[in-house]
């Protein structure tokens, strides 16, 4: 098995959107980085809006030498908290960085002390769910008000853990 890549998070930072914008290359790739919530074409206002209005605590993913690889966001709600908007630079899909970058998140998860860790992902995105599969998730229902959607947890590492 390969070593795990040198990979940091840090908070996101305003000189990161465009960057991150140029990775949607189109609306099918807007619909699996957002969903429905987001609009095409991905503007640095849209996901400044989005991170502002739901209280999102928005992080990237740098390389050991400082470049931009990856991008999540979070959200506490009680004991759960949810992880969205998760994205790996095109540039450096296919190299395991996708499940690294989820163990990251899950890790900054921990530290805002919720017991799980939970996401919505478009059912017919067999690449992401695969990845959150791999790194210890587990599909829950899908998601009532939003069709083709399936929810997924995560329990985080020595938390108990509370079906509801």
């Amino acid at each position: 098995m390969q070593s795990p890549p040198e990979l940091t998070v840090r908070p996101r930072q305003d000189h990161d959107l465009e960057r991150m914008v140029s990775w949607i290359a189109d609306a099918d790739a807007l619909l699996l980085f957002s969903g429905a919530r987001l609009s095409w074409p991905l503007t640095v206002a849209q996901l400044r809006a989005v991170t502002e209005a739901n209280a999102l605590a928005a992080y990237v993913v740098v390389d050991a030498e400082g470049h931009l690889v990856g991008h999540f966001d979070l959200r506490v709600e009680g004991a759960v908290t949810w992880l969205g908007r998760v994205i790996v630079d095109p540039a450096r899909r296919g190299r395991g960085l996708a499940r690294h970058l989820v163990d990251l998140a899950a890790a900054e998860a921990g530290r805002l002390t919720p017991e799980r860790l939970r996401l919505h992902v478009i059912s017919t995105n067999l690449v992401a769910i695969r990845v959150y599969v791999r790194a210890g998730f587990v599909a829950q229902s899908s998601d009532a008000g939003r069709p083709g959607v399936v929810v997924m947890e995560r329990v985080l590492a020595g938390r108990p853990a509370e079906r509801g």
